[in-house]
């Protein structure tokens, strides 16, 4: 059988473009060292819970391994290949492969340096992947010590041990990465001695999906656990010669569709759950599936991602941008004007002044946060009403410790606090769509909040061309009422029931007592390896204050609406 990829790059515009990118920031590491990963780093996570130090560190290894493999395949130079030699040496010397956020004792060494998570499986398959494309220019003792090195981290422990991996995104890109890495070094055969256990994981992965192809997670997951879900079933079907095609099921293509359906143009995209506001998918990905699928749609080159966009540098989608980017392939880029996902309960309506989004489901999803009734208003090209996204992860995020960071915490969104209560956690607190049409969305979200907080709360959004209108009707409810709005923009108060937020007029057509506009900060998630990012940003919680209400409408206006 032939390669699985040729050896050499192919020749076209953007990928000239984009090597020339690649070669300055190779330039840039002739001379320079490879950064040591010290104790002094990886035991910064068990003191202070703090990942960015010895990530950091960690993912410049993996550019290094990305830049030196494309030039050396492309330029062929005996520099490029010296560095990549270098760089998957020093990979191999690595006392383990995975994040320390993610090694259950630091004690147990030898577990330690075995763990697999989603980086060890990650590195396993991008080291595999670089021997195969760089071929027999490769130092034979580098190749082998890699290949030795795959297999005792990786290979081995997951046929000897019972190993089940979160059912989420975990399951597509650690079971994929560790089947890929075996059919480069062990062929089909290889494969096929793992094969049950690795199309248990990929069912996993599936299941934590609806029907209708939503990513509970948000957006950047969706590029990662299903992207690697599809680089595997990629590899898969061309090892087996067609025989296995995870490809032909209905839910696999209703899951290539969750990019696009919930784009706001350019890079914008809905950031509910752990998700950044804007999102640049990897082109190689998108013409995969845009050829697997007719309804698949392409978004213009500009807003897909380039060297560097992708903080953590994944080596598979790096290489899968250079190979499958097709220059001849052109669809036309249209977007719905009403999305609803039925199961998942997301909406989205799509208009020429604005876009709005809500979201139902329950608080217990994957990457959940608190956020049933929860909505956003996306207009002129930023988030008037926010999602504050995901936050810098720390050790304290994924504990019961979560819902005291601002960005999973009912508090964090735009959801009404019932007599000084948010929204509880748990697969029990859950809302459900009751009528969702083009200008109508309904939503019950009583259940969000702890039995006795109200007998029934009811959440109403009448959509018109220039405005929204939301209504909350409310029973059984004592004491005090916030109703508040999220924002990173500066609000301006006019009058006391008023207040504009950029082009936008947020008025109560309700008594409130008071309103109040606190402003707080929030560490976002994008700070993490972008130190050219804000490591602090502002979040205004507009809070109107009600006294036992039993309904409260607040209209949501554009100014001076063309």
């Amino acid at each position: 059988m032939s390669k699985y990829f040729s050896s050499s790059i192919p020749d076209n515009p953007r990928n000239r473009k984009l090597l020339e990118h690649i070669r300055q920031a190779g330039l840039g590491y002739l001379g320079t060292a490879i950064p040591e990963l010290p104790f002094s780093k990886y035991q910064i996570y068990f003191e202070t819970g703090s990942r960015v130090e010895y990530e950091a560190c960690y993912i410049d290894r993996r550019r290094r391994l990305n830049v030196y493999t494309a030039l050396s395949i492309s330029l062929g130079e005996s520099v490029w290949l010296n560095g990549l030699e270098d760089i998957l040496w020093a990979i191999c010397n690595e006392f383990t492969w995975a994040f320390p956020a993610h090694i259950k004792d630091e004690t147990d060494l030898w577990e330690s340096s075995r763990t697999i998570d989603l980086f060890a499986a990650e590195t396993g398959m991008a080291v595999s992947e670089a021997c195969f494309l760089a071929g027999e220019k490769l130092s034979p003792l580098v190749r082998k010590r890699v290949e030795e090195e795959v297999k005792r981290r990786l290979l081995i422990p997951y046929q000897q041990r019972d190993i089940r991996f979160h059912k989420d995104n975990w399951s597509a890109v650690c079971a994929g990465c560790i089947a890929m890495a075996a059919m480069y070094w062990d062929g089909y055969e290889g494969y096929l001695a793992i094969e049950k256990k690795v199309l248990t994981s990929m069912k996993d992965f599936l299941d934590s999906y609806e029907a209708d192809g939503c990513c509970l997670e948000g957006i950047l997951y969706w590029g990662y656990g299903y992207g690697y879900f599809c680089y595997f079933a990629h590899m898969l079907r061309w090892f087996s010669r067609g025989k296995t095609d995870l490809f032909r099921s209905e839910k696999v293509k209703q899951m290539a569709l969750f990019a696009q359906k919930i784009s706001l143009g350019q890079d914008a995209a809905v950031p509910f759950a752990d998700a950044p506001h804007s999102y640049r998918p990897h082109i190689g990905l998108i013409h995969l599936l845009a050829k697997e699928y007719d309804e698949v749609t392409l978004p213009h080159e500009s807003c897909t991602c380039w060297f560097d966009d992708d903080i953590r540098h994944r080596f598979a989608d790096f290489v899968r941008d250079l190979y499958w980017y097709d220059p001849a392939l052109e669809k036309e880029n249209r977007n719905e004007e009403l999305v609803i996902f039925e199961k998942s309960q997301w909406y989205l309506s799509r208009r020429p002044l604005y876009s709005f989004a809500a979201k139902g489901g329950r608080n217990h999803e994957p990457h959940n946060h608190n956020d049933i009734g929860h909505f956003i208003l996306y207009a002129d090209g930023q988030f008037v009403l926010d999602d504050l996204g995901w936050p810098e992860y720390d050790s304290a995020y994924f504990t019961e410790k979560r819902y005291e960071n601002l960005c999973a915490s009912s508090f964090g969104h735009s959801v009404p606090i019932l007599n000084g209560t948010g929204q509880a956690a748990g697969k029990e607190h859950r809302g459900s769509f009751m009528r969702a049409e083009k200008n109508f969305l309904q939503m019950d979200i009583t259940r969000a909040y702890t039995d006795g907080t109200c007998r029934k709360l009811i959440r109403e959004f009448a959509l018109q061309n220039t405005s929204i209108r939301l209504t909350d009707h409310l029973e059984g409810v004592t004491g005090q009422v916030k109703e508040r709005f999220i924002t990173r923009i500066p609000p301006v108060i006019e009058s006391p029931s008023s207040l504009t937020i950029g082009g936008w007029r947020l008025t109560a057509d309700c008594t409130a007592g008071m309103f109040t506009a606190g402003k707080t900060y929030f560490h976002p998630r994008l700070s993490i390896c972008r130190m050219d990012m804000k490591p602090v940003e502002t979040v205004w919680c507009i809070d109107f204050i009600v006294k036992e209400p039993r309904k409260l409408t607040f209209l949501i206006k554009k100014i001076h609406p063309i």
